[in-house]
């Protein structure tokens, strides 16, 4: 029933944070830095430990409080937030950032901080800057490539010097610097020694990286010292046969950037520089190319660029095709391909001319010099030295790879038809456990294509975390245990879906093993047993659900049992206190009627006046108790009305303040929009003084009376725990006090009439059962919460009212007036008939008598002239008082009508509320309200 209430937004990182390519920061109100993912690490060089906690001016200086406010009221304006800006690196290099701002906050001001999400242009830039040289110079080939390649280097790199050098390989002590560049120039060759030098490192086939402080690690290396070199950076270079042939080296005086990722470069690099380093220490292209066709066991040829004649062709192409080399130098390759003709051929191989393309590889049909054809891989490949271009072409004779591929395709085509059709997931792995099949079964258990997990590791795809989150590694695999150990192991285990959820499996790994036995991969065979799992899991807890089931039960019928007893205890109480109040209020009628007939008889007498003045108290005190056991048994006849809550506890705020005394605090609260109630405000008044007066009692050390007031849409779930509510729209008040509260055997009981924790004298224990029973007689509900030391929460839940409150005040003369019209009086009690018809003789009026309905019904259907009929509610004999007035009226219709009675009845009151236009004076009542209310429906029929 309370309103949920809502957290702030914490500015914490989320799922993806530090996935994310972007540079992401996370700033307090303030502008201190409060996340910090890891492209910002990365772009910016501080990692989150140094940064977070101080001011967003640290790495970007522009962005102060008035600039910070500006772009992201900019942002919102124009819907996008975008501004460039320029961040400083740790190591103070500017960094251009392009960068969005937005609030952490829904109300978009910022209040709980802001996010500012960026993209590192200084980087794209940089790589494009480093890309394009590097795309140039791979297109160059022999002495051009050497030359361009140094110079590249050292301005993609952002270093001082680079160098080619070349090493024998049978005496790897010296290097001879092939071309050197520093300080933005070529620079003259040099020998090199090697002992006590990072190049000594590069020289033992591995790759040497320097971050910082070379000299220090190297204090023999002269050249580094007069250099004043700071960090190095080396790579081998290697030769087709695989021998260490030279290195390829970058040295600055500061330390090398790391995020441009130089040792790839270099690596990319070497295996050119190595060709063409190899290639010098020949004499020409076609000398060198000719021995490596003639002696290759695949067909190769070399055919000039221009003209497309052959050049060279090596034996093992000669013997294939049958022609010798004297004929095949009058050919070109468009003679030998009869699928192919020369306008085909020339657009193949225009994009190898236009450097597009680096290497060109298809297949089709050569033909030999006797007719006969056989099918060709080819690899096409542009040689450019400062001779001439030529095309160097690597032939494969793929006829019988195509049959036995045929074959293979075949016996694939069944094996699919079988993999396919089954229900488990299969999956093949070659001896790294890479995956190189998986089933249509396999695909749909995983989420993943087999094109998306072709040549990975399938334990790091599917298998890579358990599912408390931890890393799952490898070696640790059951699984993987199957190939080394050529041994089959079954068990069941969890995967990970492509989705990131997991799920159970069985599974079953077998090795795979060729001719000789070797074991060459593992086949692996799984089965979701999410089913298989849930249903064991039923059995298993099958007896120990239905026992839960069982006691929840019992105990939900335990507590309707106890529910319905006290709803019934209750019930049978209320009947026999309105009973008892019926009969007391009729004595304290005549008790009450007497005294003040008898008032007139001792005037003058003090000493009599000041008794019948305490006797008249103790009728009162009669008449307050009689009231309260009416209001328990639901029997006190209510007037309710639309009332406006704030206005009611506003007018009671000084009565309730005096009832509390100075040593309690007073605090009301309202709900804006609070809807009007319908109730009676009187004894809702009187409800909300006994809270108060109870509240003080359980105060004595002073504390806080709070009254709140609020909507409540009560739902099916809540009105099914009370089975006297129902689901609908009420108005609750909250009365809550800080006393000392009540154990849960008391509270149980505080609605029970004369039940009370107060000494002898101090109380009658009606106060909270009058209020119980108010708010159910008027369709309400009311709870109660209560603490031992900390207080005690009722929660008063009334109806709804759809018309709004007039809050008219009616305006009542002080003075108490009779007349002389005539009264026809119908009650049955002999006593408080004979009380009544003397109290109205002595106020003027003439008076008629009956004592009961049909006596009355017969005085007016004689004709007799009447202008009232006063009549008690309950009457014995077969005519009801509200038949009596029914007829009295049809005969009299200027008759005016006023009922009187001990408790509500059925007839002039329904559900515990009177008849509209029914007028009522409640028993027992005074001289001064039977005069009032006699005289109010008498001269309401001038009105009328």
């Amino acid at each position: 029933m309370d309103s949920p209430t809502t957290e702030p937004l914490l500015m914490q990182p989320v799922g993806a944070f530090d996935f994310s390519s972007d540079i992401i920061i996370g700033l307090a109100e303030d502008g201190t830095i409060r996340a910090w993912n890891a492209a910002a690490a990365d772009s910016l060089g501080y990692s989150p430990e140094d940064i977070i906690g101080q001011p967003v001016t640290e790495v970007l200086p522009e962005l102060d409080a008035a600039s910070l406010r500006a772009c992201l009221e900019r942002g919102i304006a124009n819907g996008t937030g975008g501004c460039d800006m320029v961040a400083h690196h740790c190591n103070g290099v500017p960094t251009s950032l392009t960068l969005s701002i937005s609030p952490a906050s829904t109300q978009g001001d910022g209040s709980d901080g802001f996010w500012i999400v960026a993209k590192d242009m200084s980087r794209k830039l940089r790589m494009r800057n480093i890309q394009q040289p590097l795309i140039d110079c791979a297109r160059l080939v022999g002495e051009p490539f050497l030359e361009k390649a140094v110079e590249v280097l050292a301005g993609a790199l952002r270093v001082r010097w680079v160098t080619i050098a070349e090493i024998d390989p049978d005496n790897p002590v010296t290097a001879r610097t092939v071309r050197i560049w520093a300080d933005g120039s070529l620079q003259p060759s040099t020998d090199y020694a090697l002992r006590g030098t990072p190049c000594e490192d590069v020289a033992q086939n591995r790759i040497c990286f320097v971050r910082s402080d070379a000299i220090a690690q190297y204090p023999d290396d002269h050249m580094l010292v007069e250099m004043g070199v700071e960090s190095y950076l080396g790579v081998p270079l290697h030769s087709s046969t695989g021998k260490l042939i030279g290195l390829l080296s970058v040295m600055h005086d500061a330390p090398i950037d790391e995020h441009i990722q130089p040792a790839l470069i270099l690596e990319l690099f070497a295996g050119r520089s190595a060709a063409e380093l190899e290639r010098l220490k020949s004499s020409s292209s076609v000398e060198r190319l000719g021995r490596i066709v003639e002696d290759a066991v695949s067909e190769a040829f070399l055919f000039d660029a221009d003209t497309l004649n052959f050049i060279l062709v090596n034996r093992g192409a000669r013997d294939n095709l049958g022609y010798s080399m004297e004929e095949l130098r009058s050919l070109t390759p468009i003679d030998i391909k009869p699928m192919i003709d020369a306008d085909t051929f020339r657009a193949l191989i225009a994009p190898l001319l236009a450097g597009e393309q680096q290497m060109l590889t298809f297949e089709t049909v050569h033909r030999r010099k006797d007719g006969t054809d056989y099918n060709v891989a080819v690899r096409l490949q542009l040689l450019v030295d400062q001779q001439q271009r030529l095309f160097y072409a690597a032939i494969e004779d793929i006829t019988e790879r195509d049959r036995t591929m045929r074959e293979l395709q075949s016996v694939t085509n069944r094996l699919n038809t079988v993999l396919g059709n089954t229900s488990m997931a299969v999956f093949l792995m070659d001896d790294q456990q890479q995956c190189v099949y998986l089933n249509d079964a396999a695909e749909r258990l995983t989420g993943y294509r087999f094109a998306e997990i072709e040549g990975r590791i399938l334990h790091d795809v599917i298998h890579h975390t358990r599912p408390s989150g931890q890393p799952f590694p490898l070696a640790e695999c059951a699984i993987d245990r199957a190939l080394p150990e050529v041994n089959q192991v079954q068990g069941e285990e969890v995967f990970v879906h492509k989705d990131g959820s997991f799920y159970p499996v069985s599974y079953s790994a077998s090795p795979i093993q060729d001719g000789s036995g070797i074991a060459i991969g593992t086949v692996l065979e799984v089965k979701n047993i999410t089913a298989e799992l849930e249903a064991r899991m039923a059995r298993e807890n099958f007896n120990a659900e239905l026992k839960a089931q069982v006691e929840k039960a019992l105990a939900e019928r335990d507590a309707a049992e106890a529910q319905l007893r006290h709803a019934q205890k209750m019930e049978a109480v209320g009947k026999l206190t309105g009973g008892v109040a019926h009969d007391f209020n009729n004595l304290l009628q005549i008790i009450g009627g007497s005294l003040e007939l008898l008032g007139r008889d001792v005037a003058g007498n003090e000493r009599a006046r000041q008794r019948l003045d305490l006797a008249l108290s103790g009728v009162a005190r009669g008449t307050r108790l009689a009231q309260q056991l009416l209001a328990f048994s639901r029997k006190q006849p209510l007037a309710p009305k639309p009332v406006n809550l704030p206005r009611l506890v506003g007018n009671l705020e000084d009565m309730l303040r005096r009832a509390l005394g100075e040593h309690i605090g007073l605090k009301t609260t309202a709900e804006t929009g609070l809807w009007d109630c319908f109730v009676d405000d009187g004894q809702l008044e009187n409800a909300i003084l006994n809270l108060a007066i109870n509240a003080r009692d359980a105060m004595p050390g002073g504390g806080l009376f709070t009254i709140e007031m609020a909507n409540a849409a009560v739902d099916d779930l809540f009105a099914c725990k009370y089975p006297d509510m129902q689901a609908g729209d009420y108005v609750m008040v909250s009365v809550t006090d800080t006393g000392s509260g009540m154990l849960p055997d008391v509270r149980d009981r505080i609605f029970e009439p004369f039940f009370t924790t107060k000494e002898v004298g101090k109380g009658t224990g009606l106060g909270l059962s009058m209020v119980y029973g108010l708010i159910k007689q008027s369709g309400g509900h009311v709870t109660v919460y209560s603490e031992p030391g900390i207080g005690t929460t009722f929660r008063i839940y009334l109806p709804r009212s759809t018309t709004p409150d007039t809050a008219a005040l009616e305006r009542r003369s002080d003075t108490i007036s009779g007349g002389s019209e005539t009264i026809l009086v119908v009650e049955d009690d002999d006593d408080v008939r004979t009380t009544v018809t003397a109290l109205l003789g002595e106020l003027g009026y003439t008076t008629l008598t009956a004592r009961d309905a049909a006596a009355g019904l017969a005085i007016v259907e004689s004709g007799t002239a009447l202008d009232m009929l006063f009549s008690d509610v309950v009457m014995p004999g077969p005519v009801q008082s509200h038949e009596l007035a029914k007829r009295a009226v049809q005969l009299i219709p200027q008759l005016a009508v006023l009922f009187t009675s001990g408790y509500a009845e059925k007839g002039i009151v329904h559900g515990g509320t009177l008849e509209a236009g029914v007028r009522l004076l409640s028993k027992p009542y005074t001289r001064e309200m039977l005069a009032r209310k006699v005289r109010e429906a008498l001269d309401a029929r001038a009105t009328a």
